[in-house]
């Protein structure tokens, strides 16, 4: 009996040791598939973190060669009608300036869309007019509300300081992508742009951006749209306004102003939308025209030397800062600029960032070898977000963005010529 049980015993156990063997095998089979895959997904992971890396540097290059010819068409549009005020209300002069402003906010937005889960954007506080900057907007749609049977208001509240600090090109961005929007989706209609002071304190005021409209064709399908990712694209097809806005971009760039977007549907009255942000305004308020001019016949002349491989934008920048005051000198590679330097004294220099052979952060480098204390300002039509540190470990003292608004590098060259600060 003892030995049959037993028997049984060793049967019972050899049968749970063959099990426990082929449990063994199993897993080891298992874990040798899951390594592989574990493998073929880290590479493939790797690959398309490449390919996406590789999709963002060629937009940004697409996006910096797109910027460096409308820099030079938007510069021309500018003094062209500076030189011929007669030519200011001329409607291909008109047509001119809206492509230029229009495409030059549909290069940052691709921009964004680039980097904005990977990137912060960098955000400049700089002096500038907030009614100028806001007049300018409207009149660039001038254009397009004469080509359509809609018409664009605009008010701006006389209890706002004018000048104020903040990103007058961000804001700009925003304002055209809701100013556009209403526009495509009214016809035979009404767009209100109205620049309100909601309330001030001390020297920081409260400023509302409100775009609202009304019109023949707007559906309750098509006011949903404006605040989808994407708007339909064969609704936007019919208007010469293109594809629309991505909200997420427009929300993202608010909350780099730390602004909001407030949104009101009224299936009677139309959409309305108001971009809301607090502003500094400029305490003395007797400096605004020195900061935005330097044109005085009692200084002698400033001397600023313009390094810039582009012809066109040598040509756009000397004219700009010639009828300013300044003695400019320009030359189209960094080797030569370098040689310049040292051999004169400048106010300051004007550098662009990508020339070939020696670029502009390596020109700099070179003369902070022997000069730290010329300021150095950046001209560049690469995203920022990419440079900001080879910017300052250059020894560069600003930039600004090209396309860029003449008073925004007036007052930026005025501050660092009043205001130097040596680069070590």
């Amino acid at each position: 009996m003892l030995l049959k049980i037993g028997m049984i015993y060793y049967a019972i156990g050899g049968v749970l040791l063959v099990m426990l063997l082929f449990l063994y095998l199993q897993y080891r089979k298992v874990t040798k598939k899951l390594k592989k895959k574990t493998i073929e997904l880290k590479s493939l992971s790797k690959e398309t973190e490449k390919q996406f890396q590789l999709q963002q540097n060629l937009i940004s290059i697409l996006s910096q060669e797109l910027r460096t010819p409308l820099y030079g068409i938007m510069g021309l549009t500018n003094l062209l009608e500076e030189e011929y005020p007669d030519l200011k209300n001329d409607k291909n002069l008109k047509s001119l300036k809206f492509s230029g402003d229009y495409l030059f906010t549909l290069i940052n937005n691709v921009l964004h869309v680039n980097f904005l889960d990977s990137e912060e954007i960098t955000v400049q506080n700089v002096l500038f007019d907030i009614k100028e900057v806001t007049q300018n907007l409207t009149h660039s749609f001038s254009y397009a509300t004469e080509n359509s049977d809609n018409i664009l208001h605009f008010e701006f509240d006389p209890e706002i300081d004018q000048m104020i600090y903040g990103d007058p090109g961000i804001l700009s961005q925003i304002l055209m992508n809701l100013i556009s929007n209403a526009l495509r989706f009214t016809k035979n209609g009404n767009v209100y742009f109205s620049v309100i002071l909601i309330k001030k304190k001390e020297n920081i005021s409260t400023i509302s951006f409100k775009i609202n409209h009304d019109g023949d064709e707007l559906s309750k399908e098509d006011k949903k749209s404006i605040y989808q990712e994407f708007i339909n694209v064969g609704n936007a097809k019919k208007t010469y306004l293109g594809t629309g806005i991505n909200s997420k971009i427009i929300n993202r760039l608010a909350s780099a102003l730390d602004g909001e977007i407030i949104i009101q549907n009224n299936s009677h009255a139309g959409s309305e939308y108001a971009l809301v942000i607090d502003f500094k305004s400029q305490v003395n308020k007797e400096s605004i025209n020195h900061n935005t001019s330097f044109n005085n016949s009692n200084t002698s002349k400033l001397k600023v030397l313009i390094v810039d491989d582009n012809k066109l934008n040598l040509l756009v920048a000397d004219k700009i800062l010639s009828k300013e005051n300044f003695d400019c000198t320009t030359i189209d590679n960094g080797f030569d600029a370098i040689e310049l330097v040292r051999e004169n004294e400048y106010n300051v220099i004007l550098m662009d960032i990508n020339m070939p052979k020696l670029n502009g952060i390596g020109t700099t480098k070179r003369i902070r070898e022997f000069d730290t204390k010329t300021p150095i300002i950046a001209l560049t039509a690469v995203d920022v977000t990419q440079l900001n540190r080879q910017i300052v470990q250059a020894g560069l003292n600003d930039y600004i963005l090209k396309p860029y608004n003449k008073n925004h590098l007036l007052e930026m060259i005025h501050r660092h010529i009043d205001n130097p600060i040596h680069t070590h």
